[in-house]
């Protein structure tokens, strides 16, 4: 067994991917022991993770919602931006069609 894990690590360490070796060895492991609590606990964590749905969808319900109540509105112009409107439609008043 250790001559197994030991080729598996100089594979990755020989591609400096050492780090990722271990971190999914962390995620195998932790999915491992969250599949047992979720066979031992089955009702619990379907219950927990159900009202974490519920609140995970009314916050983004209420995000959209702020989103649309402020996406028509428009800030001030600055000075510059007012003056430089301004001047615009000063020299711009004659309006020419092209044909």
């Amino acid at each position: 067994m250790n001559f197994f894990w030991g080729n598996v690590f100089e594979y990755f360490k020989d591609r400096r991917l050492g780090a990722v070796f271990f971190g999914w060895l962390v995620a195998v492991f932790a999915m491992l022991v969250l599949g047992i609590i979720f066979y031992r606990f089955w009702p619990f964590v379907l219950t927990a993770f159900g009202l974490w749905l519920l609140v995970a969808i009314v916050r983004e319900i209420h995000r959209w919602q702020a989103w649309q109540r402020n996406r028509y509105k428009s800030s001030p112009l600055s000075r510059d931006e007012l003056a430089k409107a301004r001047s615009k439609l000063k020299t711009n008043s004659t309006f020419k069609f092209k044909s």
